[in-house]
C-alpha cells in the first residue's frame, strides 16, 4: 500500500526522534505511544533503490513509506548533509531536477520516490 498524503506523513516524520544503531538499523519513536519504539532496517542497492522494513502495523501489513521509515531515512541523510523530499510519482520527483531514489516495496506501482539535495 502506498500512502495517500506523503507530505503530511513527511511532516509527521519530522517530529519523530530517530537513533541510529548501525548503518542499517535505526530505532524510531512511535507515534502511538511515548514509550514505544519501532525498528527500521534499511538496505540500498546500486540501482537507486532503497529497501526498508519497519516493525509498525502499517509496514507489517504491506505499507510502504511509514513515518518511521521516512524519519529513519531523513536522519541518515542529515548525517551526510543532505535533505530528502518524498513523492508519490516518478514524474513529480524528476521535475525537482535532483538526485532521484525510490523506496522499493517489491511491486513497481507501489513505489515512493525520493529526491535528495544539499541541506
Amino acid at each position: 500500500m502506498k500512502p495517500k498524503n506523503i507530505k503530511r506523513l513527511q511532516a509527521r516524520a519530522h517530529r519523530l526522534h530517530a537513533q541510529v544503531i548501525d548503518r542499517h538499523t535505526i530505532v524510531v519513536q512511535s507515534t502511538t505511544g511515548s514509550t514505544a519504539n519501532h525498528v527500521v532496517t534499511i538496505y540500498y542497492d546500486n540501482e537507486g533503490s532503497i529497501h526498508a522494513r519497519c516493525t509498525c502495523a502499517w509496514a507489517i501489513n504491506g505499507g510502504v513509506a511509514c513515518s518511521h521509515v521516512i524519519a529513519a531515512l531523513e536522519t541518515l541523510a542529515a548525517r551526510r548533509g543532505r535533505a530528502l523530499s518524498f513523492w508519490l510519482s516518478e514524474r513529480d520527483a524528476r521535475r525537482q531536477k535532483r538526485r532521484v531514489l525510490y523506496l522499493d516495496s517489491g511491486r513497481e506501482n507501489n513505489r515512493v520516490w525520493i529526491t535528495s539535495r544539499a541541506a
